[in-house]
């Protein structure tokens, strides 16, 4: 039976992962070449050609006009794209080696609207902007104005790489994971154990979300998400972080900072409706195994994650409510070990078939039949996770020693690997 889980009333404020998008969420892709028209005069028409320059992409376009004294002539351009709009240096095409005409900027606000503004060197050459439309509804179909457009068949890309600390909070981390398929683009990151506050993502120099971190049993944690095509709960991935500077920033204090390397259809709009968030966190010991699991639910689709944290290499088993659901294959990285797994209904390529309902169930992850970590998914919506037993605490109601790893008899004051100070309700060391 389908674990299609029902759409909710109302939408969750999740303070986990809040962000504001830049300004500029669209960027120029390879899937805004074609014919477009100027919406004020239907026979005046712009060919556009998203192409690989040396040192970027690039926009080159032609369109007719006529010259000063009347007489028709092709206009040819190209510029470099700096996220949704191109300056274009542009000539006269009849002409050889080419007569220069001026300075084109080519902007667009969505995959079907954009606008043209002219500089020629000539004033008494057409100043006034051009309105441009798509000449063909199909071409905006197939366009996210994210990095997804310009996705290669056939070159499917995973990055996962941990922030370097620079020494301001020495407790804090941080990690970026870069996932460009065919289906989709996506980059998330993840920062834990930072003060309480609202921290700058950069990527290149610029700022592209906020992330808001907040407090957890233990320690803190913030994260966001980019996709294309956007998703709900995402941010439409406009830009490529690979061989970029990401940056966690407070002000002018750097505090996670790494050289992001490697090389290697819900469609543009963010939908209506309401999802809500699940979310279960555990840790084995102090600095032990982590395990992160997450259930987005509604919109129309249901997302269940699994990730796993400083695991020893080699393949896990995912159990659920005693049925092992799939496998996760721990590898070593940059900084630490990391797995994934990633469910989804209805199904999609690249997960796995969400066919079961993990709510008020039971997760563990095993390694030869011997169970590492485990802990109850919460059956409630919730920012926070809440203390279902796992890991190596004592059950709930029970703070009187007796496990290898646990406090003194009597001692609910913290240390080990027992509660938080306080906290005597089980749940190991899971995150609020």
């Amino acid at each position: 039976m389908s674990a299609r889980f029902t759409s909710l009333a109302t939408a969750l404020a999740l303070a986990v992962g809040t962000f504001s998008a830049p300004v500029d969420a669209l960027t120029i892709t390879r899937a805004f070449s074609g014919l477009w028209v100027d919406a004020t005069q239907p026979a005046r028409g712009l060919g556009a050609e998203v192409v690989a320059g040396a040192a970027g992409p690039e926009l080159h376009a032609y369109w007719f006009a006529r010259d000063a004294a009347g007489k028709p002539l092709w206009i040819r351009a190209k510029g470099p794209i700096k996220g949704s709009s191109a300056v274009l240096d542009a000539n006269v095409a009849s002409s050889s080696p080419g007569t220069h005409w001026g300075k084109v900027t080519a902007s667009f606000s969505d995959c079907g609207h954009g606008s043209l503004t002219f500089q020629p060197d000539d004033g008494r050459q057409r100043t006034a902007p051009a309105k441009l439309v798509r000449a063909t509804a199909s071409s905006a179909q197939a366009c996210t104005g994210g990095l997804s457009d310009d996705h290669v068949a056939s070159n499917d890309v995973r990055i996962v790489q941990f922030l370097g600390n620079t020494g301001v909070v020495p407790a804090a981390s941080g990690k970026a994971r870069f996932e460009d398929r065919g289906d989709r683009t996506d980059f998330k990151v993840q920062v834990e154990d930072l003060p309480v506050g609202a921290y700058s993502l950069r990527v290149a120099g610029t700022e592209r979300a906020t992330l808001n971190v907040v407090a957890a049993s233990i320690g803190t944690f913030a994260e966001v998400e980019f996709r294309s095509p956007v998703e709900p709960g995402k941010v439409l991935l406009d830009f490529d972080p690979r061989a970029q500077l990401v940056e966690v920033v407070q002000g002018n204090t750097v505090f996670l900072s790494r050289m992001f390397d490697g090389a290697g259809r819900d469609d543009g709009a963010n939908p209506g409706g309401t999802f809500e968030r699940y979310v279960l966190e555990l840790e084995a010991a102090n600095d032990g195994p982590q395990m992160r699991a997450v259930l987005d639910d509604g919109r129309g689709r249901s997302e269940f994650s699994v990730e796993l944290e400083d695991f020893l290499p080699g393949t896990y088993a995912l159990i659920v409510d005693g049925v092992e659901r799939g496998s996760i294959d721990v590898v070593a990285i940059d900084g630490g070990t990391e797995g994934e797994i990633e469910f989804r209904d209805p199904p999609e390529p690249g997960h796995v078939d969400l066919d079961f309902d993990p709510r008020g169930h039971s997760i563990a992850i095993a390694s030869d039949g011997t169970i590492v970590l485990s802990g109850t998914f919460p059956s409630a919506p919730t920012n926070s996770v809440g203390h279902g037993g796992g890991g190596t605490d004592d059950p709930p109601g029970d703070d009187h020693g007796g496990g290898a790893t646990d406090d003194p008899p009597g001692d609910d004051h913290g240390g080990g690997n027992d509660d938080r100070p306080g906290d005597d309700h089980g749940g190991g060391r899971g995150r609020h």
